[in-house]
C-alpha cells in the first residue's frame, strides 16, 4: 500500500465516534460512521499490516490480505463511507464471480483488518460484524505418496546438496515452507541416536520433532562438515555468495523446476500432506501427528483421520489377531 494517496475519512460526525441507527417496526440498519482518529483508510491499512508483520504473520499471509485491502480501497475511490456495510456489500457484490475460496480470502482479510481497527479505538463499530461471512468446508488434505515425492526428490542433482537436504527434511517431518527457512544450526540437537530439530511454529508455538531417519541424519551431517556451518541459518543462499537467507519464492521456483524434470505434479505443501497421510495410515496416533506437525486445533489433524482401505484392513487384522491370541 505504499505510496497510494492518503485521504481522510468523510463524512464521519465527530472525534467522539458513535453509531447512528434507522430504526421502523420491520428492520434495522446500523451503519459505522465515525472513528476516532484522523488517518485515512491507506494509513490504516499500512499500521495493520506493520502489526502483521511484528506478529510474525506468514508472508504469504501478509502479501495476500494487502492485495485484499487494495482491491478494496480501489473499490472505494471517492465513496462518502469508506468503512460502512452498505460499502462492504457492494465491494463483495462486485467479486461475486470469484471463486468461493478467493471471495471467503477477501472476507477474512476485511474481517481482521476491521477487527484490528475496532479493537484500536480506529473505529466505532465493526462493519463485517454485521454481514454473513462465506462458509467453505475444509478440503481433504491432498497427499502424492510417497512414490511422487522420492521421484521429485531422486530429480535434484547431486550439485545441490542443499536443495537436496532442504527438501528431503520437509518431506520427512512435514515442516511448513517457512519453518524449513526459518531453521538455523542452533536448532539442531544432534546427539548421537536422539536426534531432534527444535521448530518456530505459527502463533510463536515451538515444537521438537525426532530425526528418526539414519539416512537423513547422515545427509546432514555431511551438509554441516562440508560447509562448516556452527552457527546461523541452516539453509542459505548462494547468490553473489551472501550466504544470506532464503527467499520463500526462490525456494517455490526451485522445486517447480525439479517437479517439471521429474515430469510430477506436487505443490511443496503437499509435502507435508504426504508425510501426515504415511504417519496416519501406519497407525500412527492423531495426538502424535497433531504435536508433529504443530496444529494448534486437533480438528485441523483429523482432516487427515481417512485411511486407505488397505491400512484401515490392516488394523482390523492386528486387532483380531490379538483378540484370539489371548
Amino acid at each position: 500500500m505504499a505510496g497510494l494517496p492518503r485521504f481522510g475519512f468523510v463524512g464521519y460526525a465527530s472525534s467522539r465516534g458513535f453509531h447512528r441507527y434507522h430504526r421502523n417496526d420491520e428492520k434495522m440498519s446500523e451503519i459505522a460512521e465515525s472513528t476516532t482518529t484522523e488517518k485515512g483508510l491507506v494509513a490504516l491499512v499500512e499500521d495493520f499490516l506493520a502489526d502483521l508483520r511484528n506478529a510474525d504473520r506468514s508472508p504469504h499471509t501478509i502479501r495476500a490480505y494487502e492485495g485484499d485491502l487494495l482491491h478494496y480501497y480501489t473499490f472505494c475511490g471517492d465513496a462518502s463511507s469508506p468503512i460502512s456495510v452498505e460499502t462492504l456489500r457492494a465491494f463483495f457484490a462486485s467479486r461475486a464471480d470469484r471463486a468461493p475460496a478467493t471471495r471467503a480470502r477477501t472476507q477474512a482479510a476485511l474481517a481482521s483488518f476491521f477487527a484490528w481497527a475496532y479493537r484500536g479505538g480506529q473505529i466505532a463499530a465493526d462493519p463485517m460484524a454485521r454481514l454473513d461471512r462465506v462458509r467453505l468446508a475444509p478440503p481433504p488434505p491432498r497427499g502424492v505418496g510417497s512414490g511422487t515425492v522420492e521421484k521429485v526428490l531422486a530429480a535434484i542433482p547431486t550439485s545441490q546438496p542443499r536443495d537436496r537436504l532442504l527438501f528431503r527434511i520437509m518431506a520427512e517431518t512435514g515442516l511448513r515452507v517457512s519453518e524449513a527457512l526459518g531453521l538455523y544450526v542452533e536448532d539442531l540437537d544432534l546427539t548421537p541416536d536422539d536426534e531432534h530439530l527444535h521448530v518456530k511454529g505459527k502463533g510463536r508455538r515451538h515444537r521438537t520433532l525426532l530425526l528418526d531417519d539414519p539416512a537423513l541424519v547422515r545427509q546432514l551431517r555431511t551438509y554441516l562438515r562440508k560447509n562448516g556451518y556452527e552457527h546461523g541459518p541452516l539453509f542459505r543462499a548462494a547468490k553473489n555468495g551472501t550466504g544470506g537467507p532464503l527467499a520463500y519464492q526462490s525456494i517455490q521456483e526451485r522445486w517447480a523446476g525439479y517437479c517439471r524434470k521429474a515430469e510430477v505434479t506436487c505443490t511443496l505443501h503437499q509435502l507435508r500432506h504426504t508425510h501426515a497421510t504415511e504417519l496416519v495410515n501406519d497407525g500412527v496416533s492423531l495426538a502424535t501427528i497433531r504435536k508433529r506437525l504443530g496444529h494448534k486445533n486437533l480438528q485441523t489433524t483429523l482432516r487427515y483421520a481417512e485411511q486407505s482401505d488397505a491400512a484401515a484392513d490392516a488394523e482390523l487384522r492386528r486387532w483380531r489377531r490379538q483378540k484370539h491370541s489371548r
